[in-house]
């Protein structure tokens, strides 16, 4: 392991302990402006007594049932949805997970998360959280072990694919759940209304800008960071339209090096200047013979570590041509993925050299076979970014939008599934290709794309 020390990163350091702690967004529900802190508080304690008076019902239930014939057999009682699960919605980086896990705090509960964009089929939705939602295990009749608070973020993330039965596990899920679930979303999607029926949505707005202003004072102030001028932090904050989480991290980024300069040239460019290191980072990696070297070159690096992983994920088939050095590439990287669920949940960061290791070392020495190459390799963006958002070319944008206008799809699902096959169909004959450019009225460049 390298010896470097890992400096936590300033926004899971000051992610507020406790709602009282948090200066709150506002929140509409139903288009009535409500506080929120007092509603989610009140969800949570009406919660568990609902669950309490239903289970002990429940119970007689049982026991009658257990002595009467089957046709006079009574249904048990469930909690209602709208008792069992909330929905926070509004842009990314405003606060929503933090306000789920200072909630947890503030009733000494264990938050189990889960993203609903990358678990987005029935089966690993149901593999992940269904036995979570319904019942205790026996270890935590033995060790006592804390309530449990189920987020499922990214709620947003399986729009469109109700097909494979995601939205209706969710909403079973609901159903049957021993403990309180609060989902988050980026926005709006008019095919989760059957989930929106159901419970209760929170439109969450972006704190206000001098609430996040004194925010980030505040971290200036605990960190001694004095020479940060007053107008670069205006500039970082109106540079990333009321994300907290992004202004944090820009601010950790520019001022980790301790620079006393002229900060705003470094401000409007952080993500130009960021990109050209991301290139060269990525295009070493991939020229490493040793883990000590893939430790270095990660260690000398100021990009972002959740990041990084998403480019050397999006990069693997440039620089790894062998399907057996792939199989064990992808293995490190899904690895390395459950030891960053682990650091979050559990907020150990002592864990995050082997989440280094394993996504840039683990994945860099699985090249065995392909070999180091001599000539220049194009780096390309990360189709999946921090959001449920992908960073498509112009060319596949105009794409998307025609295929569209056939049938309702999503971006995510135009990456993921449709761009993929509808290129071995037309790749596998020039019949194909053809009626496929007649269906969606393709121009040379959308044809270049398919072939």
């Amino acid at each position: 392991m390298s010896n470097v020390k890992i400096d936590i990163p300033w926004v899971e350091k000051y992610r507020p302990k406790s709602i009282k702690d948090m200066a709150l967004p506002s929140a509409r529900m139903s288009g009535q402006r409500v506080k929120l802190a007092e509603e989610l508080t009140n969800f949570i304690k009406n919660f568990f007594e609902e669950r309490k008076k239903v289970n002990i019902e429940n119970k007689q239930i049982r026991q009658y049932n257990r002595t009467s014939i089957d046709k006079e057999q009574k249904e048990e009682l469930k909690i209602p949805p709208e008792k069992a699960a909330v929905l926070l919605e509004g842009p990314p980086g405003i606060g929503k997970t933090s306000i789920v896990y200072a909630l947890a705090n503030d009733f000494n509960m264990e938050v189990i998360e889960t993203n609903a964009s990358d678990t987005r089929t029935r089966d690993k939705i149901e593999k992940r959280l269904k036995e979570t939602t319904k019942t205790r295990g026996i270890m935590d009749f033995i060790t006592q072990s804390k309530e449990k608070l189920i987020l499922i973020d990214e709620i947003d993330g399986i729009y469109g694919v109700q097909d494979r039965g995601a939205i209706p596990t969710v909403i079973e899920l609901i159903q049957n759940t021993q403990f309180p679930i609060i989902m988050c979303s980026n926005e709006y999607k008019t095919n989760l209304q059957s989930l929106y029926n159901k419970i209760r949505r929170y439109e969450v707005h972006p704190l206000p800008k001098n609430e996040v202003k004194k925010i980030a004072m505040s971290i200036l102030k605990n960190e001694k960071i004095t020479y940060l001028k007053e107008e670069d932090l205006e500039l970082i904050i109106d540079k990333n339209n009321g994300d907290l989480r992004g202004i944090i991290n820009d601010i950790q980024g520019i001022t980790q090096g301790n620079i006393e300069e002229d900060h705003k040239e470094l401000i409007l460019n952080l993500h130009r200047d960021n990109l050209e290191e991301i290139f060269s980072l990525i295009r070493d990696l991939f020229q490493v013979s040793s883990l000590r070297e893939a430790r270095s070159l990660t260690d000398k690096s100021d990009v972002d570590y959740n990041f990084l992983y998403k480019w050397i994920n999006e990069n693997l088939l440039t620089f790894i041509k062998s399907n057996r050095e792939l199989s064990v590439a992808f293995e490190n990287l899904s690895i390395a993925d459950e030891i960053f669920g682990k650091i979050r949940i559990n907020q150990d960061w002592s864990l995050l050299p082997y989440f280094f290791d394993l996504f840039a070392g683990g994945v860099a020495l699985s090249r065995k076979e392909t070999p180091i190459s001599k000539g220049f390799r194009r780096v390309v963006f990360p189709r999946y970014t921090s959001g449920t958002y992908f960073s498509l070319t112009s060319v596949e944008k105009k794409l998307v939008e025609k295929v569209k206008k056939k049938y309702e799809i999503t971006q995510i699902d135009f990456i993921q599934d449709f761009l993929p096959f509808i290129k071995i169909l037309c790749g596998s004959s020039r019949r194909n290709l053809k009626i496929i450019s007649d269906w969606l009225d393709l121009d040379a460049k959308e044809k270049k794309l398919l072939k």
